[in-house]
């Protein structure tokens, strides 16, 4: 007690000895703050490796590979083991459409060890999704009618190109001027078209008024329509072409019965609807109250890796 009334009283001495005891408390928080902030900094090397080997994975990822999705996620963390700490481990697995890559490791501490704080567990999670597109279509012509020639065709533009292909076509030929126009539907090559690769999707309905193809001419006897060949350069075009991308025309689309907006390029996702049959109606611009072209759409999805985006 003498001793600690002394120090207390010494104005001199003890200055320095409260300084030394109060500097160790703080030189561990200050200690702290390094290895913390080296550790954030290390786990975001980490976690930028888990986001690259997941979308990686999930870029080549059809819906039908996994294997293959999880050895490419895998030989691009084994790639990067260079800049991990010796001990780190890793696992690939997927869960649906959605690619994991975990990460875990551990950061070694500097100063906290002197506070019985060896290590920092570091942890990292990564999701990829291939999200679901199209991949085949099955068009089913349920009834056309009108006065108008009318030619549906599916197109997609295939990875790295601008070009579109032409898969498959739906002819309508009136027949007759009866009943406000009726007639015969063909689909070719088959009712089910498969899309395979592609960056884009269109439908495209191409119209000739007179009620025959290109190179003919119709004449409407009685009520009966005969189409005849022409070398008139009027028969070798279309009138009208309306498209699901075409902002101006894309509303003469309905789909579920509803008009499709005006003035906007129509998205896929409102025209074809994954693992879902839809009924569409195309109006041919003979009048908006009697669509023309009816039929209905059943789409099977698969993953697309080229559209791979992180989800976590």
């Amino acid at each position: 007690m003498r001793l600690i009334r002394a120090l207390l009283a010494n104005r001199q001495g003890n200055f320095a000895m409260m300084t030394a005891i109060i500097a160790i408390p703080l030189f561990y928080a200050a200690g702290s703050v390094i290895d913390f902030a080296m550790a954030h900094k290390e786990k975001e090397v980490i976690q930028n490796i888990g986001d690259s080997a997941a979308l990686a994975g999930g870029a080549i990822y059809d819906g039908t590979n996994s294997a293959a999705s999880i050895a490419r996620a895998r030989q691009f963390v084994e790639a990067e083991k260079g800049r991990l700490r010796a001990g780190t481990s890793f696992d690939v697995k997927m869960v649906g459409q959605t690619i994991q890559v975990t990460i875990e490791s551990k950061h070694d501490n500097s100063f906290m060890q002197m506070a019985g704080i060896a290590t920092i567990d570091l942890s990292t999670r990564s999701e990829a999704i291939a999200p679901m597109k199209p991949k085949t279509i099955n068009f089913k012509p349920n009834k056309s009618q009108g006065y108008y020639y009318k030619k549906v065709t599916v197109r997609v533009v295939r990875p790295g190109s601008t070009v579109e292909t032409i898969l498959g076509t739906i002819d309508y030929q009136p027949t007759t001027h009866d009943n406000g126009g009726q007639g015969i539907m063909t689909v070719r090559p088959t009712q089910t078209f498969d899309l395979g690769k592609y960056t884009k999707l269109v439908l495209q309905m191409d119209i000739k008024y007179d009620g025959c193809a290109i190179g003919q001419r119709a004449t409407v006897v009685g009520l009966a329509v005969k189409c005849s060949l022409s070398d008139d350069p009027a028969d070798a075009r279309y009138n009208l072409v309306l498209r699901t991308d075409e902002p101006s025309t894309s509303y003469y689309l309905f789909v579920e019965g509803k008009q499709l907006p005006k003035g906007v390029e129509s998205p896929l996702s409102s025209i074809l609807v994954c693992d879902k049959t839809t009924n569409h109606a195309w109006e041919d611009g003979g009048g908006f109250a009697r669509q023309d072209f009816f039929y209905t759409v059943t789409t099977t999805c698969a993953p697309n890796g080229k559209f791979v985006r992180l989800t976590k």
